[in-house]
């Protein structure tokens, strides 16, 4: 009750005695373009030579981010903004004295082009200073593109159609975008947008912005973007979207039947536009044959390992039913609450303990209602069943989420779940947060954020003790970030529609990061590291787990090398026995134990880059050991290369181990819109091989055709691996638009 009172107590002063500094986020001069009325035709090639690219640029101001904030760039970017009535045109004219030098390693569709020359741009259409389209490109032309919310980090799942195209010449290079007005959302009533450009340059890792040019600031941070003015008699047209797709391939199962079983289906999804603000999306027997597959983990641990969404239908607009998310990513990608709570994971629907459960039909809602925010997915699922018997009954499953914006980045927000996968019972969730932000605490152009939240489950035969709440305060700057989050999930808590891969606990957990910018050696950033974690064991009355990790020494260099040293120490409880691999139990008692750990990764704009760890130190009633590394050769920007490596070598006083993952890629693009992805995976755990290969061929944006295939060796008695499974398809999606 005192951790209640004392939340209750500081949100009451911080919203009571301190509104103007949340309130105030627009910092000093909000800088301001201007974009023109098209007068003629573009033809998006890259060339730059339109009547409309040969005036005076629209913006030229750029200022360094990094390595020298504040300073003027090196090379000169200017950008021109036109539109028409039916699209945004925007070109960019990176100049570049050493155009050889230019780095371009990867044109595929959502590539990761960071350490690449690269220009990406932020459109906060509605002009809330919170959420907003992203869309990058590299000297390669990558198409790009994701979605913010909240201020933070690009969604890059979102697959908009537009189109971007690149070229490199004596000068340096261009980029050409065209982005349709049917692509995104938008209030027409507004004549101003949120608007942000950065240009990186891979030789010297400079990178500069038109808006706030501050190492406090990130581009995602649309609260501190600029305004892009003049955008008058926009085109949504009917706002009809009409996705089918057509799906055929052959399956093979040995260890069931040597027959190939052959498949055609087909399907689609109907995307509508009710207002310009709230959009309708439809899918109907939904299929999620080109999905990329997950990549191996080695589990160590008592608790699930958690897998990102992947699937498309769940990834666009997911950021509406995100709930509680902390300032800085903590856990996995995907995780809140310090990545020990997610109330709604959308794989909890299509997905049974690693079966594809078939969807039916399911409807989604997401978009504006004024000053709110909200999010509503109902989904039909049929049975699942293998041979004839029936593993999960056909389930309605729904989620709900809205969320009442006030002042520049905070609200308060609630959201519901209904229904259990599984079948097995009746489950609802329902819970409340609030979040308090700013950018500019009291006037010093930091960021401060509070998040307080709180939920219940009702499972069906269960009651008491199922409940949830928590809340972070967090100060998240380049030169000292700082973050405290508590959180109490009860022992009956049961989220079936999301994901808690402990409950329980009360947890505890803070860290402090100190990164000055020295400068001198070739150091561009240094960073002092300490986290803290405690569970509290609800059930048993006593700690659980304790977690301290220090990293005294972790330095940043000016060529994007990296070297770190950290110590981990441990302190875990076991209730109950542990089987933590098969034939070896650990007994119930008290464990402490403690890793060193070095490692040092090369900068990724090099055609070879590696990366290395080593670890050694006490496990539980014993002593383990660990190695990972990877290398990735990058070729040119039509060919990628890359080799993982994990070993744990693990000597307990109850028995020896060895873990081993393996992972290899070898990636191929023909053009920004042809690639061939070809994915090969090994764990000792499960003693099998999966290689997927996945050919994707952009026809034009939003019309696709994906050839996959799936094969996995099944390693056998005789130390040998034999084909267990094959899973040939073709797809093709095709969008028309109205």
């Amino acid at each position: 009750m005192r951790r209640v009172v004392s939340l209750g107590v500081l949100s009451t002063a911080v919203i009571c005695g301190s509104e103007f500094a949340w309130a105030q986020d627009r910092a000093g001069d909000v800088p301001r373009v201007v974009a023109r009325r098209l007068e003629g035709e573009i033809q998006v090639d890259g060339s730059l030579n339109e009547a409309a690219w040969r005036t005076a640029p629209d913006i030229a101001g750029f200022v360094q981010v990094e390595p020298r904030s504040g300073e003027a760039p090196t090379e000169t970017t200017n950008v021109w903004i036109v539109y028409s009535r039916d699209a945004l045109y925007i070109a960019v004219r990176c100049r570049d004295a050493n155009p050889g030098e230019i780095v371009a390693t990867d044109m595929r569709r959502d590539a990761s082009v960071e350490e690449n020359d690269n220009v990406q741009l932020v459109l906060d259409t509605y002009n809330d200073h919170r959420n907003a389209y992203y869309f990058a490109t590299n000297a390669a032309g990558a198409l790009v593109d994701g979605r913010i919310t909240e201020n933070r980090e690009p969604a890059t799942e979102w697959d908009g159609i537009w189109l971007v195209r690149t070229r490199i010449d004596e000068t340096g290079w261009t980029a050409e975008f065209q982005i349709p007005f049917k692509t995104i959302g938008f209030d027409p009533r507004l004549g101003e947008w949120g608007f942000n450009i950065s240009r990186h340059m891979a030789r010297g890792r400079e990178t500069s912005r038109w808006a706030s040019p501050s190492l406090d600031v990130a581009l995602s941070q649309v609260v501190r973007a600029g305004n892009l003015a003049g955008l008058d008699g926009l085109s949504q047209g009917v706002g009809l979207d009409i996705k089918p797709y057509g799906i055929t391939g052959v399956t093979r199962d040995i260890t069931t039947s040597r027959q190939w079983d052959g498949t055609a289906d087909a399907g689609g999804e109907i995307f509508y536009r009710i207002t310009s603000n709230l959009i309708s999306s439809t899918t109907i027997n939904t299929d999620f044959a080109e999905t990329e597959v997950d990549a191996r983990q080695v589990n160590l641990t008592r608790f699930p390992l958690f897998f990102p969404e992947k699937r498309g239908f769940f990834l666009e607009d997911a950021g509406i039913f995100d709930f509680a998310q902390p300032a800085e990513q903590q856990g996995p990608p995907g995780m809140n609450a310090g990545g020990d709570l997610i109330p709604f994971f959308s794989r909890r629907i299509g997905l049974l303990n690693g079966r594809e459960v078939p969807i039916l039909v399911g409807e989604k809602l997401t978009g504006k209602i004024g000053r709110f925010d909200v999010g509503v997915l109902d989904v039909q699922t049929g049975d699942l069943t293998i041979d004839d018997r029936q593993i999960a009954p056909s389930k309605n499953l729904a989620v709900a989420r809205v969320k009442a914006n006030f002042w520049n980045q905070s609200y308060v927000g609630a959201i519901f779940t209904n229904g259990d996968p599984s079948g097995e019972t009746s489950n609802q969730l329902g819970g409340v947060d609030l979040k308090l932000a700013t950018s500019n605490f009291i006037g010093s152009e930091k960021n401060l954020s509070l998040v307080m939240f709180g939920s219940k489950t009702s499972t069906g035969g269960v009651e008491g003790r199922d409940g949830s709440y928590g809340g972070e305060i967090a100060f998240p700057n380049d030169l000292v970030s700082l973050s405290q989050r508590w959180t109490r999930i009860e022992e009956n808590y049961n989220p079936a529609l999301g994901f808690a891969p402990r409950t329980g606990v009360r947890i505890a957990s803070t860290t402090a990061e100190y990164r000055p910018r020295p400068d001198v050696a070739g150091i561009r950033q240094l960073s002092f590291e300490f986290a803290y974690n405690d569970y509290y064991s609800l059930t048993n009355h006593a700690p659980e787990t304790r977690e301290l990790e220090l990293t005294p020494f972790q330095v940043f260099f000016h060529s994007g090398d990296m070297a770190e040293y950290t110590w981990n120490w441990n302190r875990e409880e076991l209730f109950e026995p542990w089987e933590i691999v098969d034939g070896i139990v650990l007994p119930v008692g008290v464990y402490s134990f403690g890793m060193h750990a070095v490692s040092a990764r090369s900068s990724e704009s090099r055609p070879l880059a590696a990366e290395v760890e080593f670890g050694t130190g006490s496990f539980f009633s014993g002593t383990r050991q660990m190695f990972s590394g990877a290398v990735t050769w990058r070729k040119d920007r039509y060919l990628t290369a890359s080799l993982e490596l994990e070993r744990n070598w693990v000597s307990l006083a109850e028995g020896d181990f060895d873990t081993s993952l393996v992972m290899a890629r070898l990636d191929c693009a023909f053009t920004p819109f042809i690639s061939l992805a070809n994915f090969v995976q090994y764990d000792s755990e499960s003693a099998n091989i999966g290689l997927q290969s996945r050919l994707r061929w952009i026809l034009n944006p939003g019309n696709e055709v994906f050839v996959v295939l799936n094969h996995a060796w099944q390693e056998n008695a005789f130390d040998r691996f034999e084909s267990a499974q094959t899973r040939f398809r073709v797809k093709m999606n095709y969008t028309f638009r109205f």
